[in-house]
């Protein structure tokens, strides 16, 4: 089975030497986004250790801001916040700010119908510290008035999912409609800002259309794919991968899910999922967008990879002949029209993957 994984990469870097150094490019390229850093912060390291009445209201702020006392699903918890107080890792004033931030939170999503928990931002991620950012950083940028359109997006986006989960089970709603209808949201947010002030930007994502997608993926899901011939992440949302609807989801359910378990695939046609078991088709719409719009990988490349699995026994035939069609579908209905009219597109493409055959 190595071998022929080997083999099957080999051949796709044959093809695409022999396509041209443009489709190799195309083939090899890694889309990091870049960020900005973090805020420069200075902690009080001059005061005592604070006793235990201190710490004790420091942790009742925490607990009525929603914090776990204990991490659940990969969040820092009460109990390590204040081992940093004692540590000297943060300070009192950044930890009452941080409870007053989350308060803001709390109740600016539960007022649009949309409560992320507060444990969902409790995270602070390798990425993010690679870039200067930790969740007390992260948490009270939300707060500010120039970033009130990306929380405003996310709440939108949270609000639309929620909705989806309470009207799925009668089959009033589907994960199709859901994350189609997030399209327009993340077109509102692209033009409520400055392009250069948008929560990512990459110098492979070339004007509105490529970010508007770029955007709308990293809401939905906000994950990629390991590239076949370098190993790499396909492409990569860096500190904003986290902050989509799947995982905070997971956070209100404390519970670990997979994205499909999280989304289903539920008004998708039978030819786009094949088998049951081929649950993540909302994923793997995003990313099949991301890699033929802004990637611009060709549609025989992402066949090749689909006949791989088959030959290596990664995926049954069913499930990778589904993926194929869905990969086709978004290469024939929606590739060549989102640039001229992206909500047309849209609408096209949730017509083509609702009718069956």
């Amino acid at each position: 089975m190595k071998r022929l994984l080997i083999v099957t990469t080999l051949l796709l870097a044959t093809m695409a030497a022999v396509f041209g150094p443009d489709l190799y490019r195309d083939m090899t390229m890694s889309l990091k986004v870049v960020v900005s850093e973090g805020p420069a912060v200075e902690i009080d390291t001059t005061e005592a250790v604070p006793d235990a009445d201190e710490l004790k209201k420091i942790e009742k702020l925490l607990k009525a801001a929603g914090l776990n006392k204990i991490p659940l699903l990969g969040d820092t918890g009460i109990t390590a916040h204040l081992q940093r107080l004692k540590e000297k890792k943060t300070d009192i004033l950044e930890l009452q700010q941080y409870a007053t931030d989350l308060q803001f939170l709390k109740q600016y999503t539960s007022a649009r119908r949309a409560f992320i928990p507060s444990t969902f931002w409790d995270v602070r991620t390798p990425e993010m510290e690679e870039h200067n950012w930790t969740e007390y950083s992260f948490v009270h940028q939300l707060t500010l008035e120039k970033w009130k359109p990306y929380l405003q997006f996310l709440t939108q986006a949270y609000s639309r999912f929620l909705k989806f989960k309470h009207l799925e089970k009668e089959e009033k709603d589907t994960a199709l409609d859901a994350a189609l209808d997030m399209f327009a949201m993340a077109e509102d947010y692209f033009n409520a800002v400055p392009f250069s002030f948008l929560t990512e930007h990459a110098k492979e994502i070339k004007g509105e259309t490529e970010a508007v997608l770029m955007i709308w993926q990293s809401v939905i899901v906000g994950s990629s794919r390991i590239n076949p011939i370098t190993g790499k992440p396909l492409f990569s949302h860096s500190i904003y991968s986290r902050t989509n609807v799947d995982t905070m989801y997971q956070y209100a359910q404390a519970q670990a899910m997979s994205t499909g378990k999280v989304w289903g695939v539920s008004g998708f046609a039978p030819q786009f999922v094949g088998i049951p078991h081929n649950d993540n088709q909302i994923e793997h719409m995003s990313i099949s967008m991301v890699v033929q719009l802004v990637l611009h990988e060709p549609l025989v490349i992402l066949d090749g990879i689909e006949e791989e699995k088959i030959l290596s026994g990664k995926s049954q035939k069913e499930e990778s002949q589904a993926d194929m069609a869905l990969n086709k579908a978004i290469h024939m209905e929606f590739l060549p029209y989102f640039a001229k009219n992206r909500s047309g597109a849209v609408e096209n493409l949730r017509r083509v993957l609702k009718k069956q055959r």
